[in-house]
């Protein structure tokens, strides 16, 4: 029998695909998850490059149609950590090299439990609609436990926090976090489906120029979000806006040696405040709520009687009340992060203590162990615990006007769940208070800023983001930034601010969406695994030199 008819006798005892592909080499697979993650990173702030997220999904599914599952852990882990090493770049302002390195290497292992899944359904379903939209799901499913666990998860790299500039957006108050990222993946997907058939790679199912419909349709559906509307949002009766200022009083740059405020950092924030209050003079126009950043008062004024003193005499000036930010301890080792309102009688009838505290950031997990490895762990000198309750400042009910203000503090507005709850417990705007300042010069500021105008259009909720360094802005539930002060600079960012009282979809459905998602991607993984079938194409028998 010769060499061609035993290849065709094993394939015949083979179950195969309708689909048939070409294998990537293993030089080029490198290669194009290297490429793929540095396109995803491109399309995150500060590049704001968001059509490259597709394209780097895309180049990932390429990667990954090698021969064996070894190279797909490589070629998996060389893609996340070209994405998640720079993209953390912020995290060794304050923790050195070795727990920035050690942060990006962790979220690329997810990268792997991804690439391993999504490998599995394509080499045994092919490249056809069902394995794309499988492949999409794992994709969200992934990305929504990494914003899960460990300790509640790390949502940075969201696939829709690079969707800021992207038409794709108006799609969020429908479909949420996961949403989007599935809307993203399946782009990528469709696009891997048409460049492989152009490229002569697929010999079975969509082959050659037929390739160029997944390409039209990625294209055709991303100009169509476009004319996506937004839902129904109306704003309360008779109070379309609130009139709301945040501070930015900047401060000198915090030695990364000691992680301590610098002196003057409370100072600086009252000097921009009376600004603020003399401009509203000038202008004949009355200001609903003053907020100051996370950190902002240096100490608790709850137990400084001249801090106490002098805010409450800025918000008699103002004839509104002011929301700092600031910390007070708990016993001999923790901490609360705390917003705390003070009215113009000096009264301080609302706090709010931060729910979703950072993992190495403001406390340590199995210190005592993490101790072994790094004496960073120790600039944290007090854990910080979570507060237990939603924050969400009724206005009305401490005597302060009208409105329901929504309390964040810092990377809390990158976690959606958080946002969904100040929404369904009735908040009209929301407020998020952070300290970019740990942060230096870094890209986590922009970023971050990113994620609050995400999650302003995923809300219906207009945002107002307030820094001690910036960049702090304020964006109405469309997205539409209002004002912006950059990063470094000392000012305000005062807007009539529109304030809303729906539910989008996405808020409805709280973690719904994702868990549908995920429970398609688990069947689609399991039914991939239940087939022997193989749509890699067998490697090519050389030709005999004998006559």
């Amino acid at each position: 029998m010769s060499a061609a008819a035993r290849t065709a006798a094993a394939r015949g005892t083979a179950e195969t695909t309708s689909d048939e592909v070409d294998p990537t080499p293993w030089p080029v697979a490198l290669l194009l998850a290297a490429l793929g993650g540095v396109c995803a990173l491109l399309a995150f702030p500060p590049y704001d490059l968001w059509m490259l997220l597709p394209v780097a999904l895309a180049l990932f599914s390429a990667a990954l149609l090698v021969r064996t599952v070894r190279l797909a852990m490589l070629v998996s882990l060389v893609w996340g950590l070209a994405f998640f090493v720079p993209l953390t770049q912020w995290a060794s302002t304050y923790a050195g090299w070795m727990p920035w390195i050690a942060l990006g290497v962790f979220e690329a292992l997810y990268m792997v439990v991804y690439g391993l899944a999504a490998r599995t359904v394509m080499v045994r379903r092919g490249l056809s609609l069902s394995s794309a939209i499988v492949v999409a799901a794992l994709w969200t499913a992934v990305e929504l436990l990494r914003g899960t666990v460990p300790w509640g998860g790390l949502t940075w790299g969201s696939a829709a926090f690079a969707l800021g500039d992207s038409p794709l957006l108006n799609l969020g108050p429908w479909v949420g976090m996961s949403g989007l990222a599935f809307v993203t993946a399946l782009l990528g997907q469709l696009l891997v489906h048409g460049a492989l058939s152009l490229l002569g790679r697929r010999h079975r199912g969509l082959v050659g120029f037929s390739g160029v419909w997944p390409l039209a349709i990625a294209v055709a559906a991303v100009l169509a979000t476009v004319l996506t509307p937004y839902p129904a949002n109306r704003a309360p009766e008779g109070r379309p806006t609130m009139r709301i200022a945040g501070v930015q009083g900047s401060m000198e740059r915090i030695a990364p040696a000691t992680m301590a405020m610098p002196e003057g950092v409370f100072d600086n924030h009252l000097e921009t405040t009376h600004q603020v209050i003399a401009d509203a003079e000038a202008d004949g126009t009355e200001l609903g709520l003053i907020v100051w950043p996370e950190d902002s008062t240096g100490y608790d004024p709850r137990q400084d009687p001249r801090l106490a003193q002098q805010l409450a005499a800025a918000s008699a000036e103002a004839g509104a009340p002011i929301l700092i930010g600031t910390q007070s301890a708990v016993g001999e080792t923790q901490r609360l992060n705390e917003s705390v309102l003070i009215t113009p009688e000096g009264d301080m009838p609302y706090s709010y203590a931060k729910r979703h505290p950072v993992p190495f950031g403001e406390y340590v997990p199995f210190r005592d162990f993490f101790r072994t490895l790094t004496d960073k762990v120790d600039l944290i000198g007090r854990d910080m615990i979570p507060g237990e309750e939603v924050g969400v400042l009724d206005l009305a009910a401490v005597g302060q006007g009208e409105g329901s203000v929504g309390v964040l503090i810092c990377f809390e507005i990158a976690y959606q769940d958080l946002v969904g709850d100040v929404v369904e417990d009735g908040a009209e705007v929301i407020v998020v208070q952070s300290n970019n300042a740990l942060f230096g010069d870094s890209h986590e500021a922009i970023q971050q800023l990113a994620e609050a105008k995400v999650m302003a259009v995923v809300s219906g909720r207009s945002v107002v983001h307030v820094s001690t360094v910036g960049q702090s802005a304020i964006f109405t539930p469309e997205g539409r930034q209002l004002d912006f002060v950059d990063h470094w600079d000392q000012g305000a960012v005062v807007a009539d601010v529109p304030l809303r009282t729906g539910t989008t979809l996405a808020v409805a459905a709280g973690p719904w969406i994702g868990v549908g998602i995920s429970a398609v991607a688990v069947l689609g993984l399991l039914g991939a695994l239940s087939t022997s079938r193989r749509a890699l194409a067998r490697p090519r028998p050389r030709r005999s030199t004998r006559t």
